[in-house]
């Protein structure tokens, strides 16, 4: 049997149910608040042009549904590929609060993301009590709602443990269990102790006369990051976060938090068990499952699902040969093409740090801590004039519709891990990333002075982006966007314990036309 814990569960549902729609389509979707506490629903990457107030976050877009209570979201799905939608308050998709979104031609979608056994409450809890970011620790990783806990054996632990975090463990006393650093300052069931449980795996059976498979893979952990790949097949990755791209052949893809893939298989092995095998690559933890890829199979009894095939990664992630090929961001190429030339010209740049705060689990975005108590704002930033809510200091962007804005991303203090970081509403080109001091004021200057780390011809086009992790130096990441749909928007991290500790920001775009909401949009 599995573990038990509460949940937040959809129609009875976990993930929640899939919404699937043609592109173009006029979207309604009433959610009806059952919990005993607030909550809102965000459509992740719906660039909701002209619907700002369907955007789903508390204090910004709407008032939170109070229980008992409900919302109908309306907006329209002008952007093909995968979506995914969540909720927006506190950390409630650690809690089993999303589903998937797939704008037609419609694929097989395929949900990866990690799982905790407490709540997303009592982790925040135990991180108050303990002063340690215990959210790093998860007990199982599953695909569309299915897994186990699997406790790995000593020697492979020892085998997998990244070599440059023995002396840092040898120095503290600490050593890698099957759930993280064993830590004394929290229970033994969060970092010490791993019980294995005998959850399902999850099957995905081909067509039987299919050529051709099509997946939407779409990446919904709270805290992991990921790698996937499916044994002895390539995958041609041919959209990115919704956005078509020039097919790229590669044997594994990268899932950060809330990335979304639209690959093609080609079904030309031999009938047999495939592994869907996915790995963490955060330090912090070793931790991996495999599901089943299976050619033509008409029996439905899962325990005779036995995978026999050559993975293209090991359990930590890693390539398992030198001939496997990783997806490399830089290589995506926008179809058709994207990024005006010559280049746009920049109206106002932005330059944000990103840090902790004090105890281990409080983080800042441009230095100062978000506070979550804008959920409850009344009325919604949107619902004003954005003179009269702009909440200032170093937690407000704001801009003017029509323009240009270069936002510069920089990671100033060591070992820090990468940072996935979402901008609600609009996507944007990533035009230059490094190692380093970013000691310029705009990316003009300094793509003058190091032109080899930026990209300002053919830039990858996405709603989500990735900071360098600082292992020797600062890092920095720079992102453009055009400005075409004022409303009340969020930036955030999308590790939920990063984002609860105040790792977000508010975007007030296009302040001088601001809409007005419906009276019918409020709630």
């Amino acid at each position: 049997m599995g573990f038990p814990r509460e949940m937040i569960l959809m129609n009875g549902k976990f993930p929640g149910p899939l919404v699937e729609v043609w592109q173009d389509d006029w979207v309604e979707i009433t959610v009806a608040n059952k919990m005993p506490f607030n909550t809102t629903i965000h459509a992740h990457g719906i660039e909701q042009f002209r619907t700002p107030w369907a955007d789903g976050v508390p204090g910004l877009s709407q008032r939170p549904i109070q229980p008992n209570d409900n919302f109908t979201y309306k907006w329209q799905a002008t952007q093909y590929g995968s979506y995914f939608y969540h909720a927006h308050s506190r950390g409630q998709i650690d809690d089993g609060a999303y589903g998937p979104i797939i704008i037609r031609p419609p694929n097989i979608p395929v949900v990866v993301s990690d799982r905790r056994h407490t709540t997303s409450e009592r982790t925040w809890e135990l991180e108050l009590a303990s002063g340690l970011e215990s959210a790093i620790c998860m007990d199982a990783l599953l695909v569309n709602g299915k897994g186990a806990v699997d406790c790995w054996p000593r020697e492979q632990i020892t085998q997998f443990t990244n070599p440059g975090l023995v002396p840092l463990f040898q120095e503290n006393n600490l050593q890698m269990t099957d759930k993280g650093p064993n830590i004394d300052a929290l229970p033994d069931e969060v970092f010490n102790i791993c019980t294995p449980t005998q959850g399902s795996r999850r099957i995905i059976k081909t067509p039987s006369s299919a050529k051709w498979i099509a997946f939407e893979i779409i990446s919904a952990p709270g805290f992991d990051s990921l790698v996937l790949s499916i044994d002895e097949h390539s995958l041609w990755v041919y959209a990115v976060d919704g956005h078509y791209i020039e097919p790229l052949k590669v044997d594994v893809l990268t899932l950060f938090n809330g990335d979304r893939y639209s690959v093609l298989v080609q079904l030309d092995k031999s009938v047999a068990n495939y592994g869907i095998r996915v790995a963490s690559t955060a330090l912090t933890q070793l931790i991996d499952t495999t599901a089943v890829f299976a050619y033509d199979r008409s029996s439905t009894g899962e325990g005779l699902y036995t995978v026999n095939s050559t993975p293209s990664i090991n359990r930590a992630g890693g390539n398992a040969s030198v001939d496997v090929t990783v997806f490399n961001e830089a290589k995506m190429v926008s179809f058709p093409p994207q990024f005006l030339q010559p280049a746009p010209n920049v109206d106002r740049t932005f330059i944000m740090t990103f840090d902790k705060v004090g105890k281990s689990f409080i983080w800042a975005l441009n230095e100062s801590v978000f506070n979550p108590a804008i959920d409850d704002s009344n009325p919604p930033l949107l619902y004003q004039q954005p003179s009269a809510s702009n909440p200032g200091g170093n937690i407000t962007i704001t801009t003017k519709n029509n323009t240009w804005v270069d936002l510069i991303f920089t990671v100033v203090t060591l070992n820090q891990p990468p940072h996935p970081i979402h901008k609600h509403s609009s996507k944007f080109f990533i035009n230059g990333q490094g190692e380093g001091a970013f000691n310029w004021t705009s990316v003009a200057d300094a793509a003058a002075a190091i032109p080899e780390n930026f990209n300002l011809v053919t830039p990858p086009l996405r709603d989500g982006c990735v900071t360098l992790p600082t292992v020797t130096k600062p890092t920095w990441l720079a992102v453009r966007y055009h400005v075409v749909n004022p409303g009340a928007w969020m930036l955030d991290c999308h590790i939920q314990s990063h984002l609860n500790g105040g790792m977000a920001m508010v975007i007030l775009d296009g302040m001088d036309e601001w809409p007005e909401v419906p009276e019918d949009c409020k709630n």
